[in-house]
């Protein structure tokens, strides 16, 4: 089995605080600075320091809509009320909230097809 990565901690702590928007911006550039210089550490420094349009905000947290569908799911939640609940968490549309399922699903069964190959050998 690959090595994982070092979890980045703080630099986790950090992107979600950029994902909340403008307003945690100054708590996240403190999580950045105490955050060492890991992978997502320099992607994350790299991604502030440049002009335009930043990839942080609502529609970049599907990992977290996905995992929070997941547990409503285990809750035994049925699929509107799911939506709805998420949508209105993330303040987003239900058109959004889905989107974000899907790549959530997608992602989750390359992981499988991932995992599933590497046990293969």
């Amino acid at each position: 089995m690959a090595k994982l990565p070092p979890i980045e901690v703080r630099a986790i702590w950090a992107k979600d605080e950029l994902n909340k928007g403008k307003a945690n911006r100054e708590k996240a550039l403190r999580f950045l600075a105490e955050a060492g210089d890991g992978p997502l550490a320099r992607e994350l420094r790299a991604s502030i320091n440049k002009r335009g349009r930043q990839p942080f905000g609502a529609k970049h947290r599907w990992w977290d809509i996905g995992t929070e569908n997941d547990d409503l799911t285990a809750q035994g939640m049925g699929y509107e009320d799911r939506v709805a609940e998420l949508g209105a968490r993330f303040m987003l549309h239900p058109r959004q909230i889905e989107e974000a399922i899907a790549k959530y699903g997608n992602a989750a069964e390359e992981i499988r097809a991932i995992d599933q190959s590497t046990q293969d050998h």
